[in-house]
């Protein structure tokens, strides 16, 4: 069971930190842990950006352009739950310099991998070894428009796997457009722009840069919003296209093979993310999420046997003076995660801005 454990955990630590994920989005990129969650409301809603200004501190992380001044004091930690003990963590701070409209946002992304069982070529245990993941990151934004917000985040990247380790800087930007009176918010971002100060080993990798497409909108006569992103918009063909998941069987001499219609559809599907959001009460504090990742659900299944992957929910209460939310995302029949926040702001205790 032990060695169980640690294969998957290899597995794993291969995917977030040096990223040699088998599939068409994956590559040989590396620092892939930046992509995972950093907050349960994000997760809940599919685990992509969204572009509704809610002052959610996590959704700063993935759309430095949300970060604004009214989130100014803002106290932000979370802990999310993956396989084999391997766990997530974010912690952040907010403070707005209200002169200058200016909001600025310093926060940590992080992984531990736990203990991992070292063996010779032969499968016997030779002690253990740690790995683990860090990005520490300071993003601000500035208001242009009354509608139109900037916002950028610089990250330091450190990444540690036994003697190996790799250190690298990274830059998110984004720009945000806020509609109040029809309600909806559209954000467009670009995320890992960077290159490593150090390397593994001898060869220098890539960090996974993405373009994305967010859009959000909230209903008028329910307390509903609805998100749509668009992930991988720098990379049209996304699919996996892998020749054991693939339907070969042949009957009266016909081939079953997708059509190019089929294959382009599913391929443009794989690049949409969807989240609904109901906010309870008249002061919503409460809150039901749900979301769906077509790109996940896909990569993740298995051929022949239906399962919940990509999809994804959760829920939001405010107590007191603070925010608690949980999510539960399915990834593969093996399980999913699990993660849970807690937010506050300091100005509730304190009386006035710090």
């Amino acid at each position: 069971m032990e060695k169980r454990f640690t294969h998957y955990k290899l597995i794993f630590i291969c995917i977030f930190s040096t990223g040699l994920v088998f599939s068409q989005t994956g590559g040989q990129h590396i620092y892939q842990f930046m992509n995972t969650s950093p907050g349960a409301r994000i997760s809940a809603l599919g685990g992509m950006p969204i572009s509704w200004r809610a002052n959610d501190p996590a959704a700063v992380y993935l759309n430095p352009s949300l970060l604004n001044t009214e989130m100014s004091g803002a106290l932000h930690f979370s802990s999310l739950s993956y396989f084999s003990d391997i766990s997530f963590g974010h912690f952040s701070y907010t403070h707005g310099l209200d002169s200058a409209d200016i909001a600025l946002q310093l926060g940590i992304h992080y992984a531990n991998y736990g203990d991992i069982t070292r063996t010779d070529p032969f499968g016997n245990s030779n002690g253990s070894f740690k790995a683990s993941d860090s990005d520490i990151y300071l993003a601000a934004s500035k208001t242009i428009k009354e509608r139109i917000q900037l916002g950028a985040s610089l990250h330091y990247i450190s990444s540690s796997l036994d003697l190996y380790s790799s250190q690298g800087l990274s830059l998110n930007a984004g720009v945000s457009y806020f509609n109040p009176e029809k309600k909806f918010g559209l954000s467009l971002l670009f995320k890992h722009l960077g290159f490593q100060l150090s390397k593994y080993h001898q060869t220098s990798e890539k960090l996974p840069f993405e373009v994305q497409l967010a859009y959000s909108k909230k209903l008028k006569h329910l307390p509903l919003i609805y998100h749509i992103g668009i992930q991988h918009l720098q990379k049209w063909n996304v699919r996996y296209d892998d020749p054991d998941l693939q339907d070969d069987g042949v009957l009266f001499g016909d081939t079953n093979e997708d059509s190019d219609f089929s294959k382009s559809f599913s391929n443009a599907l794989r690049h949409f993310v969807f989240g609904v959001e109901l906010n309870i009460g008249k002061k919503e504090n409460f809150s039901l999420r749900f979301g769906y990742n077509n790109l996940r659900n896909r990569e993740l299944s298995l051929a022949d046997y239906r399962s919940l992957s990509g999809l994804s929910g959760g829920f939001g209460i405010k107590i007191y003076k603070f925010k608690f939310d949980y999510s539960y995302a399915s990834y593969h029949i093996a399980g999913g995660s699990s993660q849970i926040s807690i937010s506050t702001n300091l100005n509730h205790f304190f009386g006035k801005e710090i």
